[in-house]
């Protein structure tokens, strides 16, 4: 037996007081690194601003792609909500069969983005898909994560020639 080992078998509890700090800090880096690993540590972004734009987007678009344009109004501006549901009327015999969008683009900030979608779109009385465009910008209030847009298509004109 060593003088160490006779130093550290005098003192009880020596090792569970030198093995608890470890076991902690231990603990706090796995724990860390999985957090990071899965993208839940957002040093960038703490409140999930881009997290919730994502969701509110990706949500409004797909109310759009099914024909749910009065649940989607409920992402859109006070403002520009009547006159969005006048632009949507030109589209109830529209059948949406795709959209894809080119990516989010968040401000710096982190207060506004932009976003293009491409709807694919046929009607009955012309069989035949083309595509229109949506346009989207969207923005929050003070410091809360309600996002709201402001929406402009382009190409709607293809279904008022019919």
């Amino acid at each position: 037996v060593t003088e160490t080992e006779k130093h550290m078998s005098s003192r009880p509890g020596f090792a569970c007081r030198t093995l608890t700090p470890l076991l902690v800090i231990a603990g706090l880096v796995a724990t860390t690194m999985l957090g990071c690993a899965f993208g839940e540590i957002r040093p960038d972004d703490p409140f999930d601003r881009e997290l919730t734009l994502d969701r509110a987007q990706h949500r409004y678009t797909t109310l759009v792609r099914f024909s749910h344009f009065e649940k989607a109004k409920k992402f859109i501006r006070t403002e520009q909500q009547d006159e969005f549901m006048d632009r949507m009327r030109a589209l109830e015999e529209a059948r949406f069969t795709d959209f894809v969008d080119d990516g989010v683009e968040l401000s710096e900030d982190h207060r506004s983005a932009s976003v293009k979608v491409t709807y694919t779109i046929y009607t009955p009385s012309m069989p035949f898909e083309f595509e229109v465009v949506e346009y989207q910008e969207w923005s929050r209030e003070g410091a809360g994560n309600d996002w709201r847009v402001w929406s402009r298509f382009e190409g709607l004109s293809k279904l008022a020639a019919n």
